[in-house]
Parts: C-alpha cells; sequence; structure tokens
C-alpha cells in the first residue's frame, strides 16, 4: 500500500490539545501552549466559565511573552477555541490572541458562519471537526481552513468509522485540499502512525484528563470513574459516544439537547 505524502505541519499543529470534557481549562491550554503546541480552549455551554478562562489565559500566556507564532495583533501568546454544539458564544466575544477556531458543530459548517468567526479581533483560521465524507465535503465548500476527522474511537458526537477508515477517506485521491488532523483512539503509537499515514497532526482532549492540569479541573468522582475505565465503559447513543457508570441501566432513546456532551456530569 503506497502511503500518501505527509502534509508537513507546522510544530504548533503537530500535536493539539484540547480541554476535556467541553469545559473550559485554561491551565491545560496554558501547559500546551508553552511545551510548543496548539491548546485549543473548548468554550463549553457557561459564557461566565468562558469569560473568565479568557481572563486567565490573558495572565497565564501574557507571561510568555510574543505571539508563539502565530502573530495578529493581541498582546500575548495565541492560543485556538473550541466552539462545540450548543455553545452560546459568538465571534464578538472571542479576544484578539485567538488564532484559531474548531467548530464542532456541524450546523456551523456554513459559509455565512465560517465568515463571521474567521472575522473576529484575532482574524483566526477555521477548522471543522467532521465525522464523515459528506461533512469534510460541506465544511471544505464552506471554506474551512481545516479538517479535524473525528472517528468512532472518540467521545461525544461520531461517526460510523474508525479514526484511521475516515482519515483514509478524507486524503484518498487527491484528497480535500486542506489539512486533515486525526481526532480519536490517539496514542504514542497511532499518533505516530497517523501522520505516517498524511494526518497533518494530532488532536488529544480525553486523553489529558488525568495530567495535572486536567485533573484539577475535574470533580473527584469523575476523576476516579476516569482513572478505573478500561475501554468498555462506552455506549453509542443517538450517533453520540458515551459513558454508562456501572450500575446503572444501558442508556436508551434520543439524546436530549441539553446533554450532548462527551462526558457525564454526575
Amino acid at each position: 500500500m503506497t502511503l500518501p505524502p505527509p502534509q508537513s505541519p507546522t510544530t504548533r499543529e503537530l500535536v493539539v490539545a484540547v480541554s476535556p470534557f467541553e469545559e473550559p481549562n485554561p491551565r491545560l491550554v496554558t501547559a500546551a501552549e508553552r511545551a510548543g503546541s496548539l491548546g485549543l480552549l473548548d468554550l463549553g455551554r457557561d459564557p461566565d466559565a468562558a469569560r473568565r478562562a479568557f481572563a486567565e489565559l490573558a495572565r497565564r500566556l501574557g507571561e510568555v511573552g510574543g505571539d508563539g507564532g502565530g502573530g495578529g495583533e493581541g498582546s500575548g501568546h495565541r492560543y485556538g477555541v473550541r466552539v462545540p454544539a450548543g455553545c452560546p458564544a459568538r465571534p464578538g466575544d472571542l479576544p484578539p490572541e485567538v488564532d484559531t477556531v474548531l467548530l464542532a458543530d456541524p450546523g456551523d459548517h456554513t459559509r455565512e458562519r465560517m465568515a463571521a468567526w474567521a472575522a473576529a479581533a484575532g482574524r483566526p483560521r477555521v477548522w471543522a471537526e467532521v465525522t464523515s465524507r459528506a461533512e469534510a465535503g460541506a465544511a471544505v465548500s464552506a471554506g474551512a481552513a481545516a479538517l479535524v476527522a473525528k472517528g468512532h474511537e472518540a467521545g461525544g458526537r461520531v461517526g460510523g468509522t474508525t479514526t484511521f477508515v475516515l482519515l483514509q477517506q478524507l486524503l484518498a485521491g487527491s484528497g480535500p485540499g486542506v489539512p486533515v488532523l486525526a481526532m480519536g483512539g490517539i496514542g504514542p503509537h497511532t499518533a505516530a502512525a497517523a501522520v505516517a499515514g498524511g494526518a497533518a497532526g494530532v488532536v488529544l482532549d480525553a486523553q489529558l484528563a488525568l495530567t495535572a492540569e486536567g485533573e484539577e479541573a475535574l470533580p473527584a468522582d469523575v476523576a476516579a470513574a476516569v482513572r478505573a475505565m478500561d475501554g468498555s465503559e462506552t455506549r453509542l447513543l443517538d450517533g453520540h459516544r458515551v459513558f454508562a457508570r456501572p450500575g446503572l441501566p444501558a442508556p436508551d432513546g434520543p439524546v436530549p439537547a441539553s446533554c450532548l456532551r462527551s462526558h457525564p456530569r454526575r
């Protein structure tokens, strides 16, 4: 089998760290950026929490100095954000330090909405999280600067194929014309395999939950549940991979809009 050529990722985008569980975690994003990676602050669904995270990032990353290789108008180090489904944030809420916006909801993958996010204060590049070739085609047509191929192994909204199959589908032939990053089931060995297979980089989220920065932001019972997981606890429900706690009945029925998260809270 002939592998597609690597997409020459920048060092900062080779490993992208998203604050896990659709919760803003400025400490984790700070650690990622200070390590030379791209950190994406998940904006979640609480606008007050997102505003506090922006303020904390300005303080933490302002101490680093420079623009982190992203350039732009802000006075602090650059970083990115992820906008999940149901997020109340709007482009005007972003500080100028934000240089990357990852849109997770395919409903946001329209030319009008992507243009609005690209016109935010920092003039960020706009990426799209996709779970199928159809979503990828729509996102690229709307102006996405990069795609995040979210495979079946990931949490939250997922498609029907594994990360590596989806990656191959998106890169087949001449490819989508934009860089493609891999998300879901990524570890040290699979990360190397994804890049060797043509990915521009890999995206981590739940893998970071038990780092010092990640665990600090978790309720103790959630951290304990994650620590005890052996891979058998997840279920697919209405196109979403969710965590089913021991002793509870298996999830069934449609997913309420208020519960479209990639993790259980309590």
